[in-house]
């Protein structure tokens, strides 16, 4: 680091120009300059800077006077994404910087411990002349008193099925929609989107999964489908004979090879999986599959086990459900829970059950966390979103009332009636809340993030208001 220098005070001698004094005095002033730098030691790069190249080490001298490695991994990380999009337009090297791999990841390390939450609500008909259409991202404060209102953030229009989940990792939300169609997009960045089609599904019933592969440090998205699918009543017309052909397939997003955004056949479940929203922890995809069927028409009796997809060697797995059900209801959700995979059971409308699974890589060891007493009926189901407390857990019913639940002892505190005291804030900041209308108030617990979707290097993140 450069000290300040005393300028020479240079007395002009008899006879001398002024040009030759201010000669005289530059000339003194060089040498001080000299003298002082030769007795500074080197500075040491840091572990970041050793990893940039090293043109981009000198990133510090637009301006600042700081060490590129103190300037960049220890105070712009701590910047959120909306400034750190407009301070790319610097110089080029603070836009290299900003958004490389490496100093997003470590942006991400710093944004974990301060997640926050996103809403998504959807209407279940297409009459879009009210505030909520398609596909549209508030922020939301779940704890924020006394009033709870969700800021807009984006919307697209997109008609996304009433009952699939929108998932995320990582900053990263993916959203199936209608028709196959599957969208990817970052709600900082504004960066969005349309992954190419799959392989050809004979339902429309598809769904499909997104999580981080820690074996190879990407992120992965996979997806279930039909390639035919019948049942038929067997010869004695006492049972169903189920005859199905499954196939099952991943894409891996951001990467720079040509397997980037593109789909790639894995091998086929080996039972078909049925069309319920999947659980995604780290490395592993926690599927839903139909395991028998006995009996038909109204004495039809279906038998379901979990199939575990390993995203490091991409196989299947085969592994029972909890003892309190054999078979996964409409009512029952498989979710991620403090970082386990949990079920969500619930066998009246004022009742229900979360049971956690010790996941060794081989078994399941199922326990039961929790039991629940609901303060209002259950109609659909009951859906889980993480919280900040690896003991609480914030709880859905019918995806209207919001509570937080004790996992310790299965008490609720309420949060909000999301129907008729839930208040969003369109994109004119006009408030509006949802009342009588059927609609569904789908949480998500996020992180903010500059994590690219796309593979070009080249494309430019636009973050709008």
């Amino acid at each position: 680091m450069t000290g300040r220098v005393a300028l020479p005070v240079v007395h002009r001698a008899m006879g001398a120009s002024p040009a030759t004094n201010i000669r005289q005095g530059q000339n003194t002033q060089e040498r001080s300059i000299g003298r002082q730098d030769s007795r500074q030691p080197a500075p040491m790069l840091g572990p970041s800077e050793r990893q940039l190249p090293k043109r981009r080490r000198r990133m510090a001298s637009v301006g600042s006077g700081l060490p590129e490695d103190i300037l960049s991994f220890e105070i712009l990380v701590l910047l959120p994404v909306k400034c750190l999009v407009r301070l790319q337009l610097v110089c080029k090297l603070w836009r290299a910087t900003i958004t490389s791999t490496h100093f997003a990841h470590r942006h991400l390390e710093r944004s974990r411990s301060k997640f926050s939450f996103l809403l998504m609500p959807r209407r279940d008909n297409e009459d879009y002349s009210y505030g909520i259409k398609g596909v549209s991202i508030f922020s939301f404060e779940p704890e924020q008193l006394p009033t709870k209102i969700a800021p807009f953030l984006m919307h697209k229009g997109l008609r996304m099925p009433m009952f699939t989940l929108p998932l995320h990792c990582d900053g990263l939300i993916l959203i199936p929609c209608l028709f196959g169609r599957i969208f990817v997009c970052n709600p900082a960045t504004r960066e969005f989107v349309q992954l190419p089609p799959g392989s050809g599904h004979i339902s429309l019933q598809c769904r499909v999964a997104f999580g981080f592969d820690p074996s190879s440090g990407k992120y992965k998205v996979a997806r279930h489908f039909f390639r035919s699918c019948s049942e038929t009543i067997d010869a004695a017309g006492k049972s169903t004979v189920v005859e199905h052909d499954a196939g099952h397939e991943v894409l891996t997003l951001g990467g720079d090879d040509q397997e980037s955004l593109s789909w790639r056949a894995t091998v086929d479940p080996p039972y078909p999986i049925i069309a319920r929203t999947p659980a995604c922890l780290p490395g592993f995809f926690y599927w839903s599959a139909l395991h028998s069927l006995t009996g038909h028409g109204d004495d039809k009796v279906r038998s379901h086990v979990i199939l575990r997809f390993n995203l490091r060697d991409e196989t299947f797995t085969v592994h029972p459900n909890p003892p309190c059900r054999g078979f996964r209801s409409t009512y029952d959700m498989l979710c991620e829970i403090g970082g386990k995979l949990g079920y969500i059971y619930s066998n009246s409308q004022r009742d229900a059950e979360i049971w956690l699974a010790e996941d060794d890589g081989k078994d399941l060891a199922w326990s039961l966390r929790c039991r629940i007493c609901l303060p209002v009926p259950r109609q659909i189901r009951l859906h889980c979103c993480p919280s900040a407390d690896q003991d609480k857990v914030f709880l859905s019913v019918d995806t209207s009332h919001l509570f937080k639940c004790n996992l310790r002892d299965g008490t609720l505190e309420e949060i909000v009636d999301m129907a008729r005291k839930m208040k969003y804030a369109d994109h004119e900041g006009k408030l509006f809340t949802s009342g009588e209308l059927l609609v569904s108030h789908y949480m998500l617990r996020c992180v903010e993030s500059l994590l690219r979707i796309s593979p070009s290097e080249n494309e430019q993140l636009a973050c709008t208001s």
